[in-house]
């Protein structure tokens, strides 16, 4: 489980994902799982043994109160972005693909930059983007240091030592 700030740390918290489900996501074939009122806990740690893996502590997740979001192709998720949120392993022949978004303010800013400063104003959908930041006090933690060798988010998570997931059967 992880949640999306925790890879990209970004001013304020004021921030949509939306997911397009190209495919059907189904308990056998590894659905989206959303932890209710996560969104207003803690920073969680996405560390373990002191690197980014991408994923917070086992502890730290009450798996029994997570959310299956079962969607039929081009149905929509909505999760805020600071959701703990997961998907099992996909246990089927069938493909899982998801199209995420995310949505925010025109004054919450990535920490970590925000790439080309024209086409960042550009890709504003609503709104007049700035050079002013606002924080609202939302908690952040760097996804720093990453392990070696690591590009994509789910290379990442390939170090984890144990997934919340190895011991979930779909019911």
């Amino acid at each position: 489980m992880a949640h999306r700030l925790g890879f990209y740390p970004a001013t304020n918290d004021d921030i949509l994902e939306v997911g397009v489900a190209i495919d059907p996501m189904t308990e056998e074939n590894g659905c989206l799982m959303v932890v209710p009122g996560s969104h207003r806990g803690p920073a969680y740690d996405h560390h373990e043994n002191g690197v980014f893996v991408g994923a917070v502590q086992m502890s730290d997740v009450d798996m029994g109160i997570a959310g299956k979001i079962l969607l039929n192709e081009g149905d929509i998720s909505l999760h805020h972005v600071r959701a703990l949120h997961g998907s099992a392993p996909n246990m089927s022949a069938n493909s899982r693909r998801l199209l995420l978004m995310g949505y925010a303010a025109a004054d919450s800013f990535p920490i970590g930059g925000y790439g080309d400063w024209d086409k960042w104003q550009a890709n504003m959908l609503r709104g007049t983007g700035g050079n002013v930041p606002r924080f609202n006090g939302a908690p952040v933690r760097i996804a720093e240091p990453k392990p070696d060798d690591k590009g994509s988010i789910f290379e990442i998570q390939e170090v984890l030592s144990k997934t919340h997931f190895e011991t979930i059967k779909p019911t």
